[in-house]
């Protein structure tokens, strides 16, 4: 830390407002504007990049715990990204990310939210991105989050609330030196979930002191964040745009940090999504020949005397298929596609008939503490709606598969050698 700069930062802290100019802008790819920002008083540099959530081509990435440790630009050569910026404040040792961290749809090891950290997730819902973030109050466990979910990475403070600005920053927190003119990152949203802000303040420098937490607040604000959470500051700070650092770090190279957030552009290659559709159980499985099988998206396919189902091009995401056969309850079964690759989700009936569509409405009213029923609502088919629980793996808890499941793989296998999954959530799986 160079506390000279920390000391100038703090004489500043009182005597200047922002008052930020945009040097330069300019749109590297279609949905990912950049520009440069410059408040003299101060003084201070900001990288801004604005990205379109909607876009079918825009997809943003959180680390997996795999890829812990290494810089910005790394992490950002690692998975191809166009956008890439540091994510959570962590412990050295072992580069633990202090707030929960998900990537690749798995949960890492020994991290958890906490009630002094900010949230961000994310996922891949149809032909977009959905981010929210969370505040420090809603302690969220990974079985919290939406089903879909890929991505997490937790943050503090949080800097916008409901379009404004935090009024209560702790200025002797050690960790985040909120009152200080520092180095920052920041993520920020905008109320209709369709925008994203990645912003870095280059500071503890000559030409840029940095901000403090409140200005940088701010500065998002101003520019239409709802919702905004610093992720680490000091000289973790740092942002990279097609492949080039476009901040300066404060130690004058990069840092080595636990996680980060990559925004990648191209078209997403589709995936696959297939199974076999068993009588009571997969271990050797009776195939069942004539079930309806209808994915999301619409498409219905039919089982022939294989009992498999075959969905080719199918856009990333949480895909689910309802599976229908007289005789049989239906069933609905979820799995995340990944571009390129197939993935396995087999599906298993029970004997029996479904329940009346009104079955599951109680005679009297509804207790006081009831959540909304359907689709988004409780139930074996998802969790409730943005904020609530994700489901469970296969509708049957969220355990390591049996072995007589894995069986089953292994000769699917041999059958169809590209393929990912076993019919369960991603985060229940080993690897």
């Amino acid at each position: 830390m160079r506390w000279s700069a920390v000391l100038t930062g703090l004489a500043l802290a009182g005597t200047a407002r922002a008052a930020p100019v945009r040097t330069s802008q300019s749109d590297p790819h279609p949905g990912i504007h950049v520009e440069h920002w410059l408040d003299s008083a101060v003084p201070a540099k900001v990288a801004l990049v604005r990205i379109d959530l909607t876009s079918a081509e825009i997809a943003v990435y959180a680390t997996k715990e795999s890829d812990r440790g290494i810089t910005t630009s790394g992490f950002s050569d690692r998975i191809g990204a166009q956008v890439a910026i540091n994510g959570d404040a962590f412990a050295i040792a072992g580069y633990t990310p202090r707030g929960l961290a998900i990537g690749d749809s798995t949960a890492w090891t020994n991290t958890h939210d906490t009630a002094a950290l900010s949230l961000l997730h994310l996922r891949r819902v149809g032909e977009r991105t959905v981010m929210v973030i969370e505040p420090p109050e809603l302690v969220i466990a990974p079985d919290d989050l939406p089903e879909g979910t890929q991505g997490a990475l937790g943050g503090r403070p949080l800097l916008v609330r409901s379009g404004a600005v935090e009024s209560n920053f702790d200025c002797a927190d050690p960790v985040t030196l909120a009152c200080q003119r520092a180095p920052r990152s920041a993520a920020g949203l905008s109320g209709d979930g369709n925008t994203l802000w990645l912003a870095t303040v280059d500071g503890w420098q000559s030409g840029s002191v940095g901000l403090t937490a409140s200005e940088l607040g701010g500065f998002l604000a101003a520019r239409g964040a709802t919702w905004a959470m610093a992720l680490d500051g000091g000289s973790s700070a740092t942002m990279v745009v097609d492949g080039a650092v476009i901040t300066s770090p404060s130690d004058g190279i990069e840092r080595n940090v636990a996680n980060h957030l990559g925004v990648k552009y191209g078209a997403l290659p589709r995936g696959e999504l297939v199974g076999l559709v068993c009588a009571v159980s997969v271990f050797n499985c009776t195939r069942i020949t004539g079930a309806m099988v209808t994915l999301d998206d619409g498409r219905v396919l039919t089982t022939a005397a294989d009992g498999f189902y075959d969905f080719t091009n199918v856009t990333p995401r949480l895909a689910c298929v309802t599976v229908k056969k007289t005789g049989y309850k239906t069933k609905k079964q979820c799995q995340i596609v990944d571009s390129g690759i197939q993935t396995y989700n087999s599906v298993v009936l029970d004997p029996g008939v479904d329940p009346p569509a009104d079955a599951s409405v109680p005679d009297g009213p509804l207790p006081t503490d009831a959540t909304t029923t359907g689709d988004g609502g409780f139930g074996p088919d998802g969790g409730t709606p943005e904020t609530g629980p994700g489901g469970g793996c296969c509708e049957t808890g969220r355990g390591s598969p049996p072995i007589a499941l894995v069986a089953l793989v292994g000769w699917m296998l041999r059958r169809r050698p590209r393929y990912k999954g076993i019919g369960c959530l991603k985060s229940t799986r080993s690897s």
